[in-house]
């Protein structure tokens, strides 16, 4: 193509209808003649789709072939096709700023001796609300060089969205061995020979795919070949290929290992445990990151500059500096040192933290019973054996303890860190007008007045926006200087004052949290005084504990005002509605005042404020507002360690209640911190009082969810999971699919007369159509119509995991087989619940294993053993159906403090 400035590469390596975008992309270019682009587009399909996007574009030269499926082998096809001044690589899908091609050719006139221009990156996947900035984006107002030497931390990742000189570009190859790195791995090589390149601020590239900066839903991370395979194929060579040719590695290079090593660390924290590597092979990667992090300087694993780019915390670079040496962190040679009003950290002399940068973190503060309570964390950058912490209340201090409840994060569910936690109740003297709290680290001859952070929805403050306070009692209570909360009596004069400091600053950050203050307030006379229970299940799904009890109080004249929160779409809330019972739609303005003024939040999974629409982010703006509690109800047993989720800072749990000993025995572990509180009760489960069994000769197949299975939440808590296209590709998928197509099972099934139902969990119920069953087997999604209930009294034996749905099928002492596949990580952690010598049923690991048991239990009826009978009556703590009387006189007595506690 004569004359033509811009080469555009497109491997289109599977079939999908987003190349659309991408074309429309490039011809809307403005000020750049679009006859200048060629886009060379390599279709290893064998679609129609692309010739069908290109239509009649003549910039457009489609390239079919089926010798290559990888984009590192696509994109050196292309560059030998390449006519253009300028090269650059787009996936489908991936969209270039109207100004690109012509901001970019000027840079390149303006710094000839560049050797390519990249601008600003953004996710644009619509699973995020917004579209997302790329970590590495450069903080930079205006165009300029950027020098590898100066700035290390500048590299450029990508080479999509990056214009090179032709000559620049052709002069590398894409390695075709590389299967997730081959685009880092050409853009460093080129760094490496010219480590300066423009940025050009007004320019923007948008892509599609999450990369690897983002820790959910970058695809890879599922997959064990991007941790060792990839550290030793691709990151030890480019490391020693780099040293060879300049004598040392350079430093942009070592700030790309760890940022490299770090990803895969912070794409298996905590809950994001991918689980997909062997405690050998994970040993094998360690290994493999330590021997990378040999050549690289303390200073960048300690992350010395703070680059806001790592994106990790500085217990982190502590945890990357064992690894690194193969310690702990007691053998970490860190060292204090004072300085004026201030005590550094440093290890290896290298400088890690200042304790002035340490804040407190409050995660809960409530009034109960004249008494101010607070429950904090304090990070464990600094060593605490010679640093003293303490609160000073009024004219008084106080040492704090350890309270020790969980506060772990990890990383591939190995322990990394943890938090120093503390718990405070602290008296309020009615008849003093102003009363303070302030907290300070003392280190020999130092003290640090240490600076307030409020990191939990049940907070009570934020710091940003300014002067938000939280009014309750006869109390209202602000923040001085981030670092004193004052207490004083209220009025409603001061009140008014204190909402109308706060609302502009409300107001610039979000007006529909602004306008939601302004509701509560004008409504506020309609729900003062009265007494509100709110309560839910699944908010796509009712039918569980709460529903039990919402129907059991429904005609009593108590004096308290009951709400049932569901999605009004559901099956659930039809069927409540034809009930004569009025349950609440979710998000309706009466939900949102209700969530607002509410006295007790009743509930059966974790997390309230995200189960009603608040983020963490969302409710900075209401925090103030909210002066309840939380009971859970229960979905699922709490007998094995859940202390992540479950504990009781969580949702400020005030009342949990049990159906076992084993239960108590569990959650009065210290990490779950309900030892002395008066919170566990033991009354049964609300939705047991529906287990009634009617045999209908049933096989029901119930497992649970695996986290790395499901996509990540995006909206609310309550709302059912998006559709994962990766699921199919699943080992879980494949073993159960194959279960449900044995043709040994379902043949005795036929022969002894029991049907096979598989129920998805809630959460894996958007895959339902991905499973391909043999006609005698019925697949149902667990959301809308479905009912458990009716499911568990139908069913005669049920098979599962680790579902909590087990508790409830062994009430009615129906067999249970457990099906724990060997080729599935385990999904709990023991608590007090051993599944040898404590479950309901046989365990059993293979397929065949599974289907001649079950085939022997239809054979002979499907009657529970007695060894299992037995186990089911140590069990349960009651085998009635009172549960819900019980946990409503329980209820309605901690009501009595609540009353007393909010003036009613």
């Amino acid at each position: 193509m004569s004359g033509t400035i811009v080469s555009v590469i497109v491997p289109y390596l599977e079939s999908n209808n987003k190349l659309i975008d991408t074309l429309s992309s490039i011809c809307k270019q403005r000020n750049f003649d679009s006859t200048k682009v060629e886009v060379l587009i390599i279709d290893t399909t064998e679609s129609t789709n692309s010739r069908a996007s290109i239509g009649n574009l003549s910039i457009c030269k489609v390239i079919s072939t089926k010798a290559i499926d990888s984009f590192a082998d696509a994109c050196n096809l292309a560059m030998e096709n390449a006519v253009g001044q300028y090269i650059t690589v787009c996936h489908c899908g991936d969209r270039f700023s109207d100004n690109f091609f012509q901001k970019a050719v000027d840079a390149f006139n303006r710094f000839e001796n560049v050797p390519y221009v990249t601008g600003k990156r953004f996710c644009i996947n619509p699973i995020f609300k917004e579209k997302k900035a790329f970590r590495l984006n450069k903080a930079a107002d205006n165009t300029r060089v950027i020098s590898l030497a100066d700035d290390p931390n500048m590299i450029n990742l990508e080479v999509t969205g990056t214009l090179y000189k032709a000559e620049i570009f052709k002069s590398y190859k894409f390695n075709g061995k590389l299967k997730y790195e081959s685009a880092d791995d050409f853009s460093l090589r080129i760094q490496l020979d010219y480590p300066e390149y423009v940025y050009a601020s007004d320019i923007e590239y948008d892509y599609f795919m999450p990369v690897s900066d983002d820790f959910l839903y970058y695809i890879p991370s599922n997959y064990k070949d991007w941790y060792k395979e990839s550290l030793e194929s691709f990151l030890m060579p480019l490391i020693l290929d780099s040293r060879e040719k300049q004598g040392i590695v350079p430093e942009f290079i070592q700030f790309y290992t760890i940022f490299n090593i770090s990803t895969k660390f912070l794409a298996n924290m905590n809950n994001r445990n991918k689980r997909n590597m062997s405690n050998e092979e994970l040993a094998e990667f360690f290994e493999a990151a330590r021997r990378c992090l040999q050549y690289v300087d303390n200073s960048y694993v300690l992350n010395r500059n703070k680059y806001k780019s790592l994106g990790y915390s500085e217990e982190a670079a502590e945890m990357f500096y064992m690894l690194k040496y193969n310690c702990v962190f007691n053998e970490m040679p860190l060292v204090n040192v004072e300085g004026k009003r201030e005590v550094y950290l440093t290890c290896d002399r290298v400088f890690v933290s200042r304790l002035t940068d340490q804040r407190v973190g409050i995660h809960v503060m409530d009034y109960r019973d004249g008494k101010l309570v607070i429950d904090g964390s304090f990070r464990r950058v600094f060593s605490l054996d010679d640093i003293d912490l303490y609160v000073q209340f009024n004219d008084q201090q106080y040492s704090l303890t350890d309270t020790d409840r969980y506060s772990l994060t990890k990383y591939f569910g190995i322990s990394a860190y943890k938090k120093f936690t503390f718990h405070l109740e602290l008296p309020l003297d009615p008849n003093n007008k102003r009363q303070t709290v302030s907290f300070f680290a003392r280190y020999r001859y130092t003290v640090i007045p240490l600076k307030l952070s409020f990191l939990h929805h049940w907070s009570k403050f934020t710091i940003k926006p300014a002067n938000s306070y939280w009014r309750f009692n006869k109390y209202v209570a602000y923040v001085d200087n981030v670092r004193t909360i004052t207490i004083q009596h209220a009025s409603a004069f001061d009140t008014i004052k204190r909402e109308l400091r706060f609302l502009p600053g409300v107001f610039a950050e979000s007006k529909r949290s602004f306008i939601t203050r302004i509701q509560y307030w004008l409504t506020r006379p309609f729900f003062k005084n009265k007494k509100i229970w709110l309560m839910y299940d699944k908010l796509y799904k009712g039918g569980d504990s709460c529903e039990y009890l919402y129907r059991y109080c429904a005609n009593k004249n108590d004096g308290i005002s009951r709400y049932y929160i569901i999605d009004k779409n559901t099956s659930d809330y039809k069927r409540l509605k034809a009930d004569g019972l009025k349950p609440v739609k979710n998000h309706s303005f009466k939900h949102k005042m209700l969530f607002l003024n509410t006295d007790i939040a009743l509930i059966t999974n974790s997390n309230v404020f995200p189960f009603n629409g608040y983020s963490m982010d969302r409710s900075r703006f209401i925090r103030g507002l909210c002066n309840f509690p939380s009971m859970c109800l229960q979905h699922g047993l709490s007998v094995q360690k859940c202390a992540m989720a479950q504990q009781r800072i969580v949702d400020n749990t005030q009342m949990y209640f049990l159906a076992s000993k084993y239960e108590y025995k569990n959650l009065s572990n210290h990490a779950y911190n309900y030892q002395n509180f008066n919170i566990l009760k033991m009354t049964g489960i609300g939705r047991y009082d529906g287990l009634i069994n009617h045999d209908k000769k049933q096989i029901l197949l119930s497992p649970t969810w695996r986290m790395y299975n499901a996509m990540p939440v995006t909206t609310s808590e309550g709302e059912q999971r998006a559709y994962n296209p990766e699921f199919k590709h699943t080992t879980y998928y494949k073993i159960y699919n194959d279960l449900i197509n044995n043709q040994k099972l379902i043949e005795t099934a036929k022969r002894t007369g029991y049907k096979i139902k598989y129920v998805l969990h809630p959460i894996l119920s958007s895959q339902v159509n991905d499973f391909t069953p043999d006609p005698y087997v019925e697949v149902v999604s667990s959301v809308g119509d479905f009912n458990y209930e009716t499911a568990f009294q139908e069913s005669s034996l049920m098979v599962t995991d680790y579902s909590g749905v087990q508790f409830d099928f062994a009430y009615m002492k129906k067999p249970l087989v457990y099906f724990h596949p060997s080729q599935l990580p385990a999904h709990y952690e023991d608590g007090g619940f051993f599944y040898d010598t404590m479950g309901f049923g046989e365990i059993c690991t293979e397929s065949d294993q599974l289907v001649d048991l079950l085939c022997e239990y239809m054979e002979n009826g499907c009657k529970m053993k007695p060894k299992y009978v037995a186990r089911v009556e140590d069990f349960y703590e009651f085998d009635d159906h009172n549960n819900c009387e019980r946990i409503y006189k329980e209820i309605f007595e901690y009501q009595k403090q609540v009353n007393k506690d909010k003036l009613k």
